[in-house]
């Protein structure tokens, strides 16, 4: 006999409404109803977490030489939507961090562990690519840039501003074959395949030599309902110890 058959169902997902994410997942393998009642439980913990502004995932790009150089980009990303059936966390781009007559958080920086020196990014700035493909050169090299993409969630609530890591990695921003064309990607962060970011391509300019800019332009990261629970739940810490934002009386 399952638990699900010697308890209410009401009683369950009001014990399980109290269970850490990380278990959450293990259990949903019982019953078809169980997992739909879990996955509603996932759902609005995140809802909870990144609803109006309580929290604020961020993407933030770098070199591979995390020694030699700071971060060159740092995206602000909000809630979009989440997948019921696949716990898919959709964030899309904060565009309103522009707009003075909101309260979003301004991100000026972020401060590393065990220091007060804080590291200057560009904020939501799209990424410029070039290539030396030209109209009358058959011969296409696509140009490509390989950067560190890591992803922290942080709350403006917080005097402090800490910083929870949730995944890191790898991720090459390249062309599309036909540099005319505007592409959209998505590329996995982490080995896990737990994160990905969705970038679109855009042709920008021609220079003097008729070589391409691209502008790479992070829309969206969407990640697993699981690792970003169990990473804020668990309070996940790497190298980053908060974020740097300005003051809202400033």
């Amino acid at each position: 006999m399952t638990i699900s058959q010697r308890l209410p169902m009401e009683i369950i997902i009001s014990i399980l409404s109290f269970v850490p994410a990380k278990s959450l997942f293990r259990y949903r393998r019982l019953s078809k109803e169980l997992q739909y009642e879990i996955h509603k439980i996932l759902v609005e913990r995140i809802q909870n977490n990144f609803e109006s502004g309580k929290n604020y995932l961020l993407a933030t790009i770098e070199s591979l030489d995390t020694h030699g150089s700071r971060p060159t980009h740092i995206f602000d990303l909000i809630l979009l939507d989440i997948n019921l059936s696949t716990l898919e966390i959709r964030f899309k781009i904060n565009t309103k961090l522009n707009d003075t007559s909101n309260i979003s958080p301004k991100i000026i920086g972020r401060k590393l562990e065990g220091t007060e020196i804080w590291e200057t990014t560009r904020q939501n700035v799209d990424i410029s690519l070039e290539s030396s493909w030209t109209p009358f050169n058959i011969d296409y090299h696509s140009a490509e840039l390989i950067k560190n993409v890591s992803l922290h969630v942080f709350s403006p609530f917080d005097i402090n501003h800490k910083a929870t890591f949730v995944a890191k990695g790898i991720v090459t921003f390249n062309m599309d074959n036909e540099p005319e064309t505007l592409v959209r990607w998505k590329k996995a962060i982490d080995v896990h395949n737990q994160a990905t970011l969705v970038v679109r391509n855009m042709v920008s300019e021609f220079d003097e030599f008729d070589s391409i800019i691209v502008m790479a332009l992070v829309e969206e990261v969407v990640i697993k309902a699981g690792i970003l629970l169990t990473a804020m739940e668990e309070k996940w810490k790497d190298v980053v110890s908060s974020v740097v934002i300005e003051d809202f009386d400033d």
